[in-house]
């Protein structure tokens, strides 16, 4: 049985099979070399199609393969190199300023292109997926930050374009996100631009009740101002649409949204809610602590042996934490005002989870309301 699996032995055309596991439609596959650089993978196309110039559009004639290289994604834990013979054209119009061009295909890879298309493609998905960092993809492509970043910043600008990601939201969020990495300098003082954002986040839940949460925006700043402009540039139409506005506890943002989204309910996430529940119960427990003892919390202190524990929900107590509660909150009576703002926040901590959405108090004809957003 000389070679029956074998599937590269191919007299007088292309490997299939080759084919299907590089992916290239249109590109045939011609051969594989790996060395220590990664995979070198070189491919032609088929069988020659009338060609007509891209400036006067007369038929042109075959001038021949020229060979490009291409830094595709990487494959088999190495970087991959597309060596694709193109054809080169030539137009017999003496008049016509172009002399010559090659062919393209633009699903491979844009003109004059560094990277494959599915290259870029895969780099903007680790950078959204996996927040892998610029010089972290380049390494694994084998490549220069430079180079990765001439490719992906032309497409992650035209989707920063693209107002279609805008329809459909009923649902809108925003908070805050500070760049740790950046400072406050000014650009012109050698800052490296704003460290405050205001981020816009599409919350609707989809067919099976599940949010899909969905970056639709930054905007530099934090304040109100920068969340109205903002709505008020979407247009009547998808401030219409909006039923529910999700924010954090900055009145800056419900300002906003009093403002231009008079007809949505205005939310504050759960997140938020316990977070300012449990912050509660640690600025009772500091308090307490001061009028009994005088000082800081030391290691010796009944309350401050059980901080962390406050923090926790009691669903995630062990007998043994349950335990060194009652035995702190029952050291002293006054520690009852820490246990009863330990059992306040657990009440809301409970709530937050299991109700689709909890009216808190009103503001005027508004309402303020709690909603989870888990899956």
């Amino acid at each position: 049985m000389p070679d029956l699996t074998s599937c590269c032995r191919v007299h007088g055309g292309y490997c299939a099979r080759c084919e299907v596991l590089v992916g290239l439609v249109g590109l045939h596959v011609t051969g594989v070399d790996r060395n220590e650089g990664g995979l070198r993978v070189h491919v032609e196309s088929g069988q020659a199609v009338v060609m007509g110039c891209p400036s006067c559009g007369v038929v042109a004639h075959a001038h021949g393969r020229q060979t490009v290289e291409l830094i595709d994604a990487p494959c088999f834990t190495c970087p991959v190199r597309l060596s694709w013979r193109k054809r080169r054209w030539r137009c017999p119009e003496p008049l016509c300023p172009v002399t010559s061009f090659m062919e393209q295909d633009p699903d491979v890879a844009p003109a004059r292109g560094l990277l494959t298309r599915r290259a870029t493609v895969w780099a903007i998905g680790q950078m959204r997926r996996e927040n892998a960092s610029v010089q972290g993809l380049a390494r694994q492509l084998g490549c220069s930050w430079k180079t990765l970043w001439r490719a992906v910043r032309p497409v992650l600008e035209a989707a920063a374009a693209d107002e279609d990601r805008f329809v459909g939201v009923t649902c809108l969020g925003v908070d805050k996100h500070v760049w740790h990495h950046v400072s406050t300098k000014p650009v012109d003082q050698g800052g490296r631009g704003p460290k405050e954002f205001t981020g816009m986040v599409d919350l609707t839940r989809d067919q099976d009740g599940r949010v899909r949460a969905r970056l639709l925006d930054l905007v530099p700043g934090r304040s109100g101002e920068a969340y109205k402009t903002w709505l008020r540039d979407r247009g009547d139409a998808f401030r219409k649409g909006v039923e529910v506005a999700t924010l954090d506890p900055f009145h800056g943002y419900k300002n906003a949204i009093d403002d231009q989204l008079e007809d949505a309910v205005a939310v504050l996430d759960a997140f938020h809610i316990v977070k300012l529940g449990t912050a509660a119960v640690d600025e009772v427990r500091r308090r307490v602590q001061q009028d009994i003892h005088g000082h800081r919390g030391r290691k010796t202190d009944p309350l401050y042996r059980i901080r962390n524990i406050l923090r926790a929900g009691q669903e995630h107590l062990t007998d043994r934490q349950r335990a060194r509660l009652q035995t702190a909150f029952a050291a002293d009576d006054r520690h009852v005002e820490v246990e009863v703002a330990w059992q306040c926040a657990q009440q809301l901590r409970s709530i937050c989870p299991n109700t689709e959405e909890v009216e808190l108090k009103r503001f005027g004809p508004r309402r303020v309301a709690v909603q989870s957003h888990r899956a």
